[in-house]
């Protein structure tokens, strides 16, 4: 298991992660240049023998945070570290470029140099209490609470739209993206935070057009923001599981959910396209809609405003 620190990936696995240098990350842009200043001097001093060289900075780290040139996904190669056993919960995995992003239905994601690109590990499911039946069904309503509220102490207004969108000025600026296999669940994070995709190079059938981040604390780069948002997201999460319950979880969630109240475009597949109205969220998680004077609920699908 890698200590708590941040750790360049020197050698990388040589499949799907490329072997670089905190150099050759600091060339891929400004913000990394910034980023591997402010985390070094870096130095060779641990060998993992099943995945390879690293090289760790001086600063003190609570958590695990890898860090790699050019990967294949974050999620892939955190889920290959964590099944090895090198990284446990709350360790993650920041890359300066993506060369197989992927979003919501497998879509395409594009990862430009100076966005974040992470994923983590997310912690077991709790055993008891309130959280015992329903965090399964609630983790991507609580990654976006916990990122928004996060972000939103840093100086940024965040809505989250359903399922795992998160909006700033009704612009998309960050998605998320959680898969469980054989126990492990891996959630990842991207946020544009120097680069958005145009207007007119997006997808037709997009719902919201996409933007950079607009934060009023600078903290540096994508590692600078990514290990803030690690580090805070984890007392952030300890105490929504020991203090709140479910109930009061996806009440206080209402107040960042995008398009509350308002009348939307609906595709779930198993219709043809419709009108309703956001109510609210369901005790599973689903977005409640008003519709033809009824109550739904929508488990998967995508909603568009009007």
């Amino acid at each position: 298991m890698l200590p708590p620190g941040i750790l360049v990936w020197k050698s990388g696995d040589g499949d799907h992660v490329s072997p670089t240098t905190p150099s050759a990350i600091a060339e891929a842009h400004p913000t990394w240049a910034k980023d591997i200043a402010t985390y070094g001097p870096w130095t060779e001093t641990l060998v993992d023998e099943r995945a390879g060289t690293f090289l760790i900075g001086p600063g003190v780290v609570d958590e695990t945070v890898v860090v790699t040139g050019r990967c294949e996904t974050t999620m892939t190669t955190a889920r290959t570290l964590a099944e090895a056993g090198i990284i446990g919960e709350w360790g993650s995995v920041v890359s300066v470029e993506q060369v197989s992003a992927r979003g919501q239905l497998r879509r395409p994601w594009v990862s430009s140099p100076g966005n974040l690109h992470a994923s983590f590990v997310m912690p077991a499911a709790s055993l008891q209490g309130a959280w015992a039946s329903e965090l399964a069904n609630l983790r991507p309503l609580v990654a976006g609470f916990i990122f928004s509220t996060i972000l939103q102490y840093l100086g940024a207004n965040i809505q989250i739209k359903w399922p795992n969108d998160l909006l700033q000025f009704g612009r998309k600026v960050g998605g998320m993206l959680i898969e469980e296999k054989n126990g492990t669940v891996i959630l990842g994070l991207g946020l544009n935070l120097v680069a958005s995709p145009p207007d007119e190079k997006m997808r037709e059938d997009r719902s919201v057009p996409a933007g950079i981040l607009q934060i009023q604390n600078d903290l540096g780069g994508a590692l600078a923001l990514w290990q803030t948002l690690v580090s805070r997201g984890k007392s952030v999460y300890g105490i929504l599981l020991d203090e709140f319950k479910p109930s009061r979880f996806l009440s206080n969630t209402l107040s960042r959910l995008a398009w509350l109240g308002q009348r939307v475009r609906v595709r779930d597949g198993g219709r043809d396209e419709y009108q309703a109205v956001v109510t609210g969220l369901s005790s599973k998680g689903g977005l409640v809609l008003a519709y033809e004077g009824k109550e739904t609920i929508l488990y998967s699908g995508s909603i568009y405003p009007i």
